[in-house]
């Protein structure tokens, strides 16, 4: 299912069918609307009308013209990967209920920030990361490696809820850099014994580069690329090949399992 929506989006990609900028306006808040109404079935319990409301919103994402939307193909991409994700764990034979809303909330979000690019829901998650690293902070001061791990690993949740809505409303590189950011923070607080000087540097950077990048002010990380720490590196350097990888990586899978595409709603 994930290379079907893959393959129709980038087939309407690149051939487009005239799309008016309003027309498309209308398509993406239904969307909204329906990973909406999704997200309240999901946590409502009523996982059948769930799945089947998540596979008309799949078909109709899948049937898409992206030719007149601002959208990168990673952005395609972490708005299908949420679609499968989310029917992964609709069909599980032993629901896990936090991770059924969780891929439920990261889908809605998604959505959400593909309709509406000036005030995305997934920005409230922002003053929730930036708690988190005040406590990082406060860890640190009182020499606490527990406090600093615990807020490191909320911080990492809040970041995964957030991150498939980030890359569709964020440039690549700058998506790429934010997440580069939050793994290096989560693993340098996950060491014995604790970086203090490193983590506290990098801490540091939230009020400087990465919070600002997450509100839109986009300058922020790119003007620090050249001073920042090593972590910036490798999302840079992915983001000037992903394109690239993604197209040839797809064409592949499609050449070699263009007669096993399993569509949603189908098992």
């Amino acid at each position: 299912m994930r290379w079907m929506i893959g393959l129709w989006t980038v087939l309407f990609l690149i051939g487009g069918s005239g799309w008016t900028r309003a027309e498309g306006s209308e398509l993406m808040e239904s969307w909204s609307q329906q990973a909406e109404r999704v997200d309240q079935l999901v946590r409502e319990g009523n996982r059948e009308e769930a799945r089947e409301e998540l596979s008309k919103l799949a078909k109709s994402f899948s049937q898409g013209d992206f030719s007149n939307v601002h959208l990168s193909v990673e952005g395609i991409g972490a708005l299908s990967d949420t679609l499968v994700d989310l029917d992964r764990e609709l069909i599980r034979a032993m629901t896990q209920p936090e991770k059924l809303n969780e891929a439920s909330k990261r889908m809605r979000l998604a959505f959400d920030a593909l309709a509406h690019p000036a005030q995305p829901l997934w920005q409230s998650y922002v003053f929730r990361m930036g708690g988190e690293i005040r406590k990082m902070k406060r860890g640190i001061k009182k020499d606490s490696p527990e406090t600093v791990l615990s807020a490191a690993n909320r911080l990492k949740a809040d970041f995964r809820q957030i991150e498939p809505a980030l890359w569709v409303s964020r440039k690549p590189e700058i998506a790429g850099a934010v997440q580069s950011y939050v793994e290096s923070i989560a693993g340098q607080a996950g060491k014995e014994p604790l970086p203090m000087v490193p983590l506290q540097s990098a801490l540091e950077q939230w009020e400087k580069m990465i919070r600002p990048s997450l509100l839109g002010k986009e300058e922020g990380v790119l003007a620090g690329a050249g001073e920042g720490p090593d972590w910036m590196k490798p999302a840079f350097i992915v983001g000037g090949v992903l394109l690239l990888a993604l197209g040839y990586v797809g064409w592949r899978k499609y050449r070699v399992d263009r007669h096993e595409v399993v569509t949603l709603g189908r098992r």
